[in-house]
């Protein structure tokens, strides 16, 4: 019975570094930035997030993004280039899909964005012997 339950709070805590990738607002969160550069700022965005499965495994990303504002300030026709992984391309349209930028008189074609994500330095040190 000892060993299920050990096997069941190891199952737990392989969980928990998804969980604090993805809530950068909790207080156990592991630190981590998302920067962009754009030629059409945003008037603001949502809660931005790493992708859980970089963030479980401390990988560092970018990916190149091109789109279209429409004159509510959406963006459309969201097209995902170039990226230093896959694992960073469903996040890259999700974050440009939650911009929202400036009304305009109409449709903005060619926009480019540069989406950069990285974790910051963990919070447990490891050494080795020698």
């Amino acid at each position: 019975m000892k060993l299920i339950h050990a096997i069941l709070g190891v199952g737990a805590a392989s969980l928990l570094p998804t969980a604090l990738a993805q809530t950068p607002s909790s207080p156990d969160a592991r630190p981590f930035t998302v920067s962009f550069s754009s030629d059409i700022a945003p008037l603001d965005h949502a809660d931005l997030r790493y992708p859980s499965y970089a963030g479980v495994r401390n990988l560092d990303g970018s990916c190149e993004v091109k789109f279209a504002v429409n004159p509510a300030g959406k963006a459309d026709a969201i097209r995902v280039g170039e990226c230093s992984s896959d694992v960073f391309r469903g996040a890259a349209k999700k974050t440009v899909e939650a911009m929202r930028f400036a009304p305009r008189e109409s449709t903005v074609d060619n926009a480019s964005m540069k989406i950069h994500w990285a974790m910051g330095e963990p919070s447990v040190r490891t050494a080795s012997l020698d």
